[in-house]
């Protein structure tokens, strides 16, 4: 009968498909609607209600860029050729049929029959709040629905408008995750999604959601998980990657510190003997031969046969015309 009804949609002008979304009380979902390249630059929309009088919930021409709408947002992704719409804190009386459209003329608008149903999941706690000290770690714990053993699990960090910014997920039941800042394992037998973030800082205090994503790539989130980082990050923990390498910078920083003091002492030192050694090399030494000439005495005989001693005077050597002496009285 499902089959019979899709086929009688697609046969009405407009419509290019149907499509059924299980969101939970409390919690939110993204729905993705896709649309014909050829109305990349049409606005989208999506609204409520039976086709001939749908509401908006949100219309929209800007591309790229999360629109906020009240708790309804929508993101235009031109490249991918299809748009994505939020919707935040669901209730039970948020179960009805919507529409995502494209605006090109009115009723013949082509248009994505949605059937949202709001469900009060009694298994799983709809808020969690967790705290951790900068440099420990955090332990996220969500149940979620049996219905949803099979389907993929994820945690997304919530940013504005966006429930998803950054996603972690895992497809495999008993085996970790391979990527992503948050490690995730998921138990399907006891229907358990649990997640390690280590190392965490400051800037992992945030909103966190844990969900379900289908084979349509509709998303379902289940538990909003609020996650406190106290304290500040220590500077030094053998542990982390990152404060080893701060280590490897600061030890470095020391010992060229270190030997630089070495080098100037050293060339202070070397300085000083060169200058010690130049000065040295510089005195004059004392003229032996001037010297010898005050120690100069001799004697001559005149011709009474006395003696008659004369000192010679000291003189410039070199001019012996010049040459005095004196006769004692």
């Amino acid at each position: 009968m499902k089959i019979i009804w899709t086929l009688t949609l697609l046969m009405i002008p407009g419509v290019l498909s149907s499509i059924s979304v299980t969101g939970y009380s409390g919690g939110g979902v993204i729905i993705s609607c896709s649309y014909d390249r050829k109305h990349t630059e049409n606005a989208k929309y999506f609204c409520r209600g039976k086709w001939s009088a749908c509401k908006d919930q949100i219309r929209t021409s800007t591309k790229e860029k999360w629109v906020d709408g009240g708790n309804v947002s929508l993101y235009d992704d031109t490249g991918a050729a299809f748009f994505n719409v939020s919707i935040r804190d669901l209730s039970e009386q948020d179960s009805d049929m919507y529409y995502c459209g494209t605006d090109i003329n009115a009723k013949f608008d082509p248009h994505t029959e949605v059937n949202l149903n709001v469900l009060t999941a009694d298994c799983c706690e709809k808020s969690i709040s967790l705290s951790a000290a900068a440099g420990g770690s955090v332990n996220i714990s969500c149940k979620y629905p049996q219905s949803h053993s099979a389907d993929v699990k994820f945690v997304c960090r919530r940013s504005g408008s966006d429930l998803c910014a950054e996603e972690t997920s895992v497809e495999e039941s008993r085996r970790w995750s391979a990527e992503g800042q948050i490690q995730l394992y998921d138990d399907r037998e006891q229907q358990l999604l649990t997640g390690t973030i280590s190392h965490v800082t400051q800037q992992h205090s945030a909103e966190y959601w844990c969900g379900v994503q289908s084979d349509q790539g509709h998303k379902s989130f289940i538990t909003r998980v609020l996650i406190n980082i106290t304290g500040e990050s220590p500077l030094i923990t053998s542990a982390s990657p990152v404060t080893g390498s701060s280590l490897i910078i600061i030890v470095s920083a020391l010992l060229l510190m270190i030997i630089t003091v070495i080098l100037l002492v050293i060339m202070i030192l070397w300085r000083r003997r060169v200058n010690f050694s130049s000065n040295t090399s510089h005195t004059i030494p004392a003229n032996n031969d001037a010297v010898s000439l005050y120690n100069c005495v001799y004697e001559e005989i005149d011709g009474d046969g006395r003696e008659d001693n004369h000192r010679r005077l000291p003189t410039n050597p070199s001019d012996s015309a010049n040459t005095v002496y004196a006769t004692p009285v």
